[in-house]
């Protein structure tokens, strides 16, 4: 399965949700494949953090030299964490902004049965990089926040993945990010005024999912702290778990709430 990360709003927790998404998976047994073609590289970062000679490394295997030759086992590393292997960003990708749609679903061809699950994160635009994205996935996830710029930015990419790649329209789903439980009791607060607009405008597209407002997030991207559905230190370290718990059971299939199916740390 691949699922794409896509966002045209930068700091919306996109790149964090596909690391929590990919190490999630990782942590159920499964094979993943993070492929990077968000230039800011903090996906990278964070799978290759502490690998040695890793700089040099990704001069040699990286998303330029793997869509250029369309090919993934020559460009591809092992990643720090056990089950994830990563095709490392690199800023040689800005050359292949005018590639044709359908290359990285010919890079991937092949690769599928190696992998359980193949992650894209993408850059924080609309390009035909993003385009190929959107085209190979099976998943489409958008994060999002409360504000005008979020919807607009939404709305946008909705009507451009109908104009570019209308099969893939019904794998594009939402889910709320910097989510404050404590608003909910208040229908007239900004955040749950936008979560009306939100479902309004989008029926049937956002996810039961409500990813917390949280340096638990920031700490686990920044730190290597890890994620725990038992944690006792941080309340809102323990929901953020618990959400990326229910987002990967809808992946798989199962009841979001199953618990019997989370990962207890990750």
């Amino acid at each position: 399965m691949i699922i794409t990360y896509s966002s045209m709003k930068g700091g919306v927790g996109k790149t964090t949700n596909a690391i929590l998404t990919a190490t999630n998976l990782a942590a159920r047994g499964y094979k993943v494949l993070f492929f990077d073609l968000d230039t800011n590289n903090s996906g990278t970062m964070f799978f290759t953090l502490g690998i040695e000679n890793i700089t040099e490394t990704i001069e040699l295997k990286n998303v330029f030299e793997s869509l250029s030759h369309n090919n993934i086992e020559r460009y591809c590393i092992s990643s720090r964490i056990k089950n994830i292997d990563i095709v490392p960003s690199h800023l040689n990708i800005f050359k292949l902004r005018g590639i044709g749609y359908n290359e990285l679903q010919k890079t991937l061809r092949g690769y599928k049965e190696k992998y359980d699950f193949i992650i894209i994160d993408t850059a924080p635009t609309y390009d035909n990089l993003v385009i190929n994205a959107l085209l190979a996935a099976d998943l489409i996830i958008t994060p999002i926040k409360f504000s005008s710029f979020d919807f607009t930015t939404s709305k946008f990419l909705e009507k451009q993945i109908y104009d570019d790649c209308e099969s893939q329209a019904g794998k594009w789903y939402l889910l709320f990010s910097d989510w404050q439980q404590k608003y909910v009791a208040f229908p007239n607060s900004p955040q749950m005024q936008f979560v009306s607009y939100f479902k309004q405008n989008f029926p049937n597209r956002i996810l039961d999912v409500h990813i917390p407002r949280a340096n638990a997030a920031s700490d686990y991207t920044q730190t290597d702290k890890r994620l725990s559905t038992k944690a006792k230190s941080s309340r809102l370290a323990q929901e953020l778990a618990i959400e990326i718990n229910k987002l990967v059971n809808m992946i798989l299939g199962e009841a979001s709430n199953d618990e019997s199916k989370w990962v207890e740390r990750f």
